[in-house]
């Protein structure tokens, strides 16, 4: 009897350990993006964009998002997704997570899950993003990005795109990756953000932002960890 509790206790510390993160690193330096695993997509509430590709356009996080990323934002600009989600255009979108901007948290939260989608080589063409962040009106020079966490359950390391980092500017380059694996990788940013470049140099590729699904409090994985140890305490007592 006590070796069933000690299991359920296991695997109940085991799958509440899993919600705290990682160490992250932040991506530095250039070459070939690091290859998180074929983790498949994250669970994330993804912004709704609305607009023509002209922009204005706007980005909304609501429930079952973190409570942290709930608002509206607004953004101008050549919108950087492909349908349904906007029409298929190239350019430089401008985002706005500032309080003026009418964003409520004030800022990006760190966390945020910027996606990046099929940049390869399959479409003959350059396929790559630049993107810049700003903290007021000075930008973010120091790596504000982490190296990958996920990627779509089909991917292989020989999928992944390169990337370079200089000075702030990420740019981001599809055109060595063989083929056409149509594929998306996840990174998160490690510092708050209050306004975004994202430049996009092919219709071809699709870019977006997530929120994370909320999760308990540490407060209360905390107290669930104590109620599983307790739980098998008691089962261990019992048994003797």
């Amino acid at each position: 009897m006590s070796r069933s509790f000690f299991s359920v206790a296991l695997v109940s510390f085991f799958s509440l350990a899993s919600i705290v993160p990682a160490v992250a690193v932040p991506l530095t330096g250039s070459g070939v993006l690091p290859f998180p695993g074929a983790t498949g997509d994250p669970a994330r509430q993804n912004y709704v964009a609305a607009g023509l590709a002209g922009g204005p356009f706007t980005g909304t996080w609501s429930v079952p998002a973190n409570p942290a990323w709930i608002g509206t934002f607004p953004a101008t600009g050549a919108m950087p997704h492909t349908p349904p989600s906007g029409p298929p255009v190239t350019g430089t979108a401008m985002y706005d997570f500032s309080i003026g901007g009418g964003y409520a948290p004030g800022a990006l939260p760190v966390g945020t899950y910027f996606q990046f989608g099929d940049l390869d080589n399959g479409s003959a063409s350059p396929e790559n993003f630049q993107l810049r962040a700003f903290s007021g009106t000075s930008m973010i020079t120091t790596p504000w990005l982490d190296v990958p966490f996920a990627s779509t359950a089909t991917a292989f390391a020989a999928d992944m795109p390169s990337y370079t980092f200089v000075a702030g500017v990420y740019r981001f380059d599809g055109s060595a990756v063989p083929g056409n694996p149509a594929i998306s990788v996840f990174l998160k940013n490690n510092v708050a953000i209050t306004g975004l470049e994202v430049m996009r140099s092919a219709t071809t590729t699709a870019f977006s932002l997530g929120a994370p699904l909320a999760v308990p409090e540490p407060g209360c994985v905390v107290l669930a960890i104590c109620g599983a140890a307790a739980t098998f305490a008691v089962a261990r007592r019992r048994g003797r």
